[in-house]
């Protein structure tokens, strides 16, 4: 097969492809055995009759036409593979002729080229990331969660605080009239936890055991309840009784309920280790997210549309399946999260986007470091998809080439390589986080 590739205008490309005549006629004698498998003629079995019977039942056209498009969809992924040439998009190849038995056949593909942007720099990479070590406030925090789970609640003889508990009943209406639930009866309710509207607890804080309060106020329009919205509602809360959170003291008793610990700076001790190694463990990610954002930021032109528009394609694709995969329906997913359909598909092109910006951004970096894909990489990365069988990776380099895949493998290489070279080259610097 030859083929050439011509530059043109808009970051195009023109490729005039050759297809040999010998393999024309395969793909003519595979057309003529697929119609003919199919047909059902009277006298032959199904598959064993000659071409000029196929040809007076479906017309020769149709089984050229057939052949000239598996001779265009399997020579223009060569051609892609043969050239190393990395695209985007579906070609144009315009209005194509038949192809003939016993002659070689010529056509042309017009396709976008992957844009080659440039970076405002591609030297002196700095991030700031949390500091490997856990600081005395961390360790409180963590201990801090940990006392919450083994606070207690005591009854106190006292007007209701802010985060107090408080065990209430009620009885309300929205509009002047009752609704379905609208008395609740000693309810052990937790202010500040946005149970309810701001309005209620605000009525309740400051009455003392065995008072009442009434709230009223308009139901906002984040209520579950459209019909509510913008009606006036009307509380009657009696407090029977108040009770606070009391929290266990921090001594080596505390230590050992909530983890066996002999002393409290045992405790303290393993809680900084715990939280070291999360950090630790997080730190190759959190070093690649921040140079990520670092290098994008430093990316100069503008990203086609086109590019954008064909990822989000292919991730809207990924999270039908990744939903279908766990017995979710859009649906359903809809209705669980509150995002609309407009909304998903705004969130998952904007995150397109950002891929496609960081893709490009990553070549630019190779391209500027002179960064290269061998030959022998290519090869260690198909042995490693295929497990080091060399048989089946032998097969599959075959089969990346002739479906025209070859330079998205030699493209992902690139961004794993260029993302090597940025976290091997990027000042580190570590700061206490707030």
């Amino acid at each position: 097969m030859q083929t050439s590739v011509e530059k043109i205008e808009g970051g195009r490309v023109k490729l005039t492809i050759t297809v040999p005549a010998a393999d024309v006629d395969a793909a003519i004698d595979n057309a003529y055995a697929a119609i003919g498998a199919k047909l059902k003629i009277p006298g032959f079995r199904p598959g064993k009759a000659p071409r000029p019977v196929i040809d007076t039942h479906v017309g020769k056209e149709t089984v050229l036409a057939e052949a000239q498009e598996d001779v265009v969809s399997d020579s223009y992924g060569k051609a892609i593979s043969q050239e190393d040439i990395r695209t985007y998009g579906q070609p144009d190849v315009g209005e194509l002729d038949l192809v003939e038995p016993g002659k070689e056949y010529t056509y042309t593909a017009e396709v976008a080229l992957r844009p080659e942007l440039s970076l405002t720099s591609a030297v002196d990479f700095t991030v700031t990331v949390p500091t490997l070590q856990a600081s005395d406030r961390e360790v409180d925090a963590q201990i801090e969660h940990t006392r919450e789970r083994f606070a207690t609640l005591e009854a106190v003889d006292q007007p209701v605080g802010e985060n107090d508990f408080a065990l209430i009943s009620f009885v309300g209406t929205v509009g002047g009239e009752a609704y379905d639930g609208n008395t609740v009866d000693r309810y052990l309710y937790e202010l500040g936890r946005g149970m309810m509207p701001a309005e209620f607890d605000a009525a309740v804080v400051g009455v003392k055991p065995g008072s009442s309060a009434v709230a009223e106020f308009e139901i906002p329009d984040t209520s579950s309840n459209e019909e509510f919205v913008g009606k006036q509602a009307r509380f009657e809360i009696d407090v029977h009784e108040v009770k606070t959170k009391v929290l266990p003291p921090l001594d080596d008793e505390f230590a050992a309920s909530a983890g066996g610990f002999d002393s409290l700076e045992e405790y303290r001790a393993d809680v900084r280790n715990t939280l070291n190694a999360a950090k630790e463990a997080a730190r190759t990610r959190e070093v690649e997210m921040a140079v990520m954002k670092e290098l994008v930021g430093r990316l100069e032109g503008d990203v086609p549309e086109d590019m954008v528009n064909s990822r989000a394609q292919s991730m809207m694709q990924e999270f039908f399946e990744s939903l279908e995969s766990r017995g979710v329906s859009l649906p359903d997913y809809m209705q669980m999260t509150g995002v609309t359909p407009d909304k998903l598909q705004s969130d998952i092109k904007g995150q397109a986007e950002v891929r496609v910006r960081e893709d490009l951004a990553l070549e630019a970096i190779f391209r500027a470091h002179g960064l290269e894909v061998s030959e022998s990489d290519l090869d260690e990365a198909v042995r490693e998809i295929t497990g080091g069988d060399e048989a089946a990776a032998a097969k599959l380099r075959d089969d990346l080439a002739a479906n025209g895949a070859l330079p998205v493998l030699r493209e992902q290489l690139m961004h794993r390589k260029a993302l090597a070279w940025l976290k091997d080259s990027v000042t580190v610097v570590e700061e206490e986080q707030s």
